[in-house]
């Protein structure tokens, strides 16, 4: 099975990257997977310019790291997205990529995968939840989520995600269920 991990964190080991080292724990339980990383921080990716290019079925006119992404999104069966949560919604490094699939959303790139989100917030989560479920349901794809809650409102500080254990199980079990229906 072909897996992508989209890394919206600039922080390396955080949270985000720990939920999706749980996930991808889970999907090995079912043998070997092809896993491709990609960190958007560390990538050279400009803006969508909206030239409208990418529709005419030339693909992306831009040429950057972008051109790294696209065959693997279209190879993969699994798309993870680990990113903390700011101001509602991912990173903004993250949606620049994700932006820029734009060049292939009228494809068959977006049909029949598994998106899995895995998020961590401070308050509110539900719009990203909202919008990766728009988008599944417009591509026929299917959409799993994990959300930790990282600012514990008792003591009114962020706590590690190892002090959470069930969301990192949850992403474990997430990882092994997906592997074992998936072809």
């Amino acid at each position: 099975m072909n897996i992508i991990v989209l890394h919206g964190s600039a922080r390396r080991n955080g949270d985000t990257d720990t939920l999706a080292e749980h996930f991808l724990r889970g999907m090995a339980t079912t043998g070997s997977h092809e896993i491709t990383h990609f960190t958007p921080i560390d990538m050279s990716i400009a803006h969508c310019r909206a030239c409208m290019e990418c529709m005419k079925g030339t693909g992306c006119v831009i040429q950057d790291d972008m051109q790294n992404v696209y065959p693997a999104f279209r190879d993969a069966d699994v798309v993870v997205m680990a990113t903390p949560m700011f101001w509602g919604y991912m990173t903004s490094q993250l949606k620049t990529l994700f932006d820029r699939l734009e060049a292939v959303v009228c494809s068959t790139y977006f049909g029949n995968k598994d998106f899995v989100l895995l998020i961590g917030y401070r308050s509110y989560y539900g719009s990203m939840i909202e919008w990766l479920e728009r988008i599944t349901k417009f591509a026929g794809s299917r959409c799993h989520t994990v959300a930790c809650q990282t600012f514990d409102p008792a003591t009114g500080t962020d706590r590690p995600i190892n002090q959470t254990p069930e969301r990192l199980t949850e992403a474990f079990e997430l990882g092994r269920r997906i592997a074992e229906v998936s072809p």
